[in-house]
């Protein structure tokens, strides 16, 4: 019976939109004409008190032109299902990680209901179609390029191809194929539509521990411990594991012992995370449990945001480092899939907390590593280490004026220019004075003790950033591994020179070896320039699952209040004032 009378009300309505718009075509076309000039050139929509941008206006003008300046939705094979279909992805727009308010998805359908239950005007209609064309530009474009624009986040990505949105809609609207419009223009990356599924989870896991787990453990708790904890990491743990459609069943095991199977259960949940998988839950752990499912549902956006970001290019091979995950992915396969990559340990540029009280905000963030896209095209083996000036003046000439051998002990050199035939000055009190006054350079030659170790890779890029080798391999064994000046340390690089040269017949793993033995420069070019991108993500996929970090240089926090605001400004809207025509 409610099927039935749901075709009732359904066909009903379409009946009633037909003869409205018959109604309304009593209207001359001049008045038509003359209500759309007004409303296409207006930089304001009626519904909304947030002003049009520049490209929405004239993408809203070419969406109109091309349908003769007539009603758009109205006019479509089947209006009243093509506008509900519409309104249902706007409803949909959490499971992309976007907002439905952005999209006055409430008010929209307010209006529309008004629209089928009364007697509208042509005005009536005409604003209530612009205000549905208008609202999924944005929609589509936040999918396709994401609702923050990544440079002003500080993200200096190549930007994605233009689109031409308008005849994108016009061609979906006249064919009845909006889902499919939407599903061509969403990222294609494996790693997004993963985030995806994973959004489902964690909001099912959310709206399960509204009151969020708590776990108060005063120290480590080892395999085989006793705790009154055990029972809520059971459910925890339980409640991770278990799939999407699946009810989440409540722990009835009453055992506090802190028995095997969990330990198993936290290991791989310590691996996921990119953490010591020793079972053992420290102070690492625990912040890792007693993170809150809503904080990684938060997390899951952003990281899709940022993935919007993306223009990922179609050749391979392709590099991708990510920041807080200190990791380093390099991909010989179109699908950029992380489950079977070249990986390795990274060491980035220092966070906030690594840096003196003392010193200046501007500094803290200048050892940062920034987020860029670039292109690999030489290696440098066994480089010289061409001193930054900041490093110079504020780190090097310090232990100098402390030990007056430091700079024969650390194998440095005075130089008048950084090239590897610069002519070498003595190491007397006129020159270091040159190079307090900045007259002079200083380099450490190649050697055991080079900071650049005996390789390192060039993407030519305004931040002089490349990747590099490092004597310093200790640090490679911590799982928190912000310790550089912003220049990225690799794990292990002459696996990742074999894969940079892969493609050169001359190149081989023996040979790369004795090259990085012989202590001499050189420069090889790589004849297939590689792209390479610096990323920070605090959500990924991985092997284990989606993987979660730490929030390094707090632009998780940026890029929330960021989206905070725009959506404030999208979520007002206002009375249309009504216009005789």
């Amino acid at each position: 019976m409610k099927t039935v009378m749901k075709k009732w009300t359904y066909s009903t309505t379409c009946l009633l939109i037909w003869a409205l718009l018959c109604s309304v075509k009593l209207y001359a076309a001049s008045s038509h004409d003359a209500l759309f000039e007004v409303l296409l050139d207006a930089n304001s929509h009626p519904y909304f008190q947030q002003p049009l941008d520049s490209s929405e206006q004239a993408k809203l003008k070419k969406l109109y032109q091309l349908n003769e300046n007539q009603l758009l939705w109205f006019s479509s094979e089947h209006p009243v299902k093509t506008i509900n279909q519409l309104l249902e992805l706007y409803a949909a727009a959490p499971t992309q990680g976007l907002n439905s308010d952005d999209y006055a998805y409430q008010y929209l359908k307010s209006k529309w209901l008004n629209i089928q239950q009364s007697n509208p005007d042509f005005y009536q209609f005409a604003v209530f179609d612009t205000a549905l064309s208008l609202t999924f530009i944005r929609y589509l474009k936040d999918l396709h390029y994401g609702r923050v624009a990544a440079k002003l986040q500080g993200f200096r990505l190549d930007p994605k191809k233009n689109i031409d949105l308008a005849s994108a809609i016009y061609g979906a609207i006249q064919i009845g194929a909006l889902d499919s419009l939407v599903a061509d223009l969403e990222p294609q990356l494996k790693p997004y539509q993963q985030l995806k599924t994973a959004l489902v989870k964690y909001r099912r896991l959310a709206q399960q521990f509204k009151q969020p787990l708590h776990f108060a453990l005063k120290e480590s708790l080892h395999p085989g411990d006793w705790s009154s904890e055990v029972s809520k990491l059971r459910l925890h743990l339980n409640a991770l594991s278990t799939p999407i459609g699946q009810a989440i069943e409540p722990s009835i095991d009453s055992n506090n012992v802190y028995t095997e199977d969990l330990v198993i259960k936290v290991k791989a949940l310590q691996t996921q995370h990119g953490q010591l998988n020793d079972g053992i839950i420290g102070k690492q752990t625990l912040a890792t449990l007693n993170t809150p499912f809503e904080h990684r549902v938060e997390q899951i956006e952003l990281a899709m945001e940022r993935l919007r970001w993306i223009s990922v290019p179609r050749q391979s091979p392709f590099i991708l480092v990510n920041i807080p995950a200190f990791q380093l992915w390099a991909f010989n396969t179109e699908e950029h899939n992380l489950s079977d990559p070249l990986t390795m340990r990274v060491i980035v540029g220092k966070a906030k907390n690594r840096i003196k009280p003392y010193e200046k905000e501007s500094k803290k963030k200048a050892l940062q590593t920034p987020i860029f896209t670039a292109k690999l095209s030489y290696l440098v083996f066994n480089p010289y280490w061409n001193i930054p000036e900041s490093i110079l003046l504020q780190e090097i000439l310090p232990l100098l004026e402390q030990d007056p051998d430091y700079l024969q002990k650390n194998n440095m050199e005075i130089v008048s220019r950084f090239a590897h035939d610069a002519p070498v000055y003595a190491l007397n009190e006129t020159n270091i004075q040159r190079l307090y006054n900045k007259q002079l350079h200083l380099r450490q030659r190649p050697g055991r003790k080079n900071a650049l170790g005996h390789i390192k890779f060039i993407f030519p890029n305004n931040h002089n950033i490349y990747l590099h080798d490092t004597p310093a391999r200790s640090l490679f064994k911590r799982s928190k591994r912000d310790f550089s000046h912003g220049c990225i340390r690799v794990e292990n690089p002459n696996i990742l020179a074999e894969f940079v040269l892969s493609n050169q017949s001359e190149w081989n793993a023996t040979k790369i070896k004795q090259t990085m033995r012989s202590n001499k420069p050189s420069i090889v070019d790589v004849k297939q320039k590689i792209p390479v991108l610096i990323f920070y993500s605090t959500a990924l996929p991985s092997p284990a699952g989606i993987a979660f970090y730490p929030d390094i240089y707090d632009h998780d926090s940026a890029l929330t209040v960021a989206l905070d605001q725009r959506s404030k400004i999208f979520a007002t809207v206002q009375t249309p004032l009504l216009v005789a025509f």
